[in-house]
């Protein structure tokens, strides 16, 4: 995974999550589904800062998004549509991980 840019990985992540709308009105859906899973993403940024980013730690974040566009009720086509562009900037390759929209 040497390839992948960490940097622009995490702040596309990131930037997903604040740019998706939110098609929720729960408050405790949205604060277990993506404030709790926001965070944890900047925490594994963290630990990850000196590291190489490993295809585990990649899942785990990708896993976390896609908690946050299930609490956010985000439509497939946005989700598919903020993936791709995950991958573009990223070099992350969600089908090596065997990730996929939905």
């Amino acid at each position: 995974m040497a390839d992948i840019d960490k940097t622009a990985f995490f702040s596309a992540v990131l930037k997903t999550i604040a740019s998706t709308r939110n098609h929720n009105t729960d408050q405790d859906e949205h604060a277990k589904g993506v404030v709790e899973p926001a965070a944890r993403i900047r925490a594994v940024e963290e630990e990850v800062a000196e590291q190489p980013l490993t295809s585990g730690r990649t899942g785990e974040v990708l896993d976390l998004l896609e908690t946050t566009f299930r609490a956010k009720r985000t439509p497939d086509e946005e989700r598919e549509y903020y993936l791709q562009y995950i991958e573009k900037v990223s070099g992350v390759s969600r089908a090596s991980l065997g990730v996929s929209a939905g």
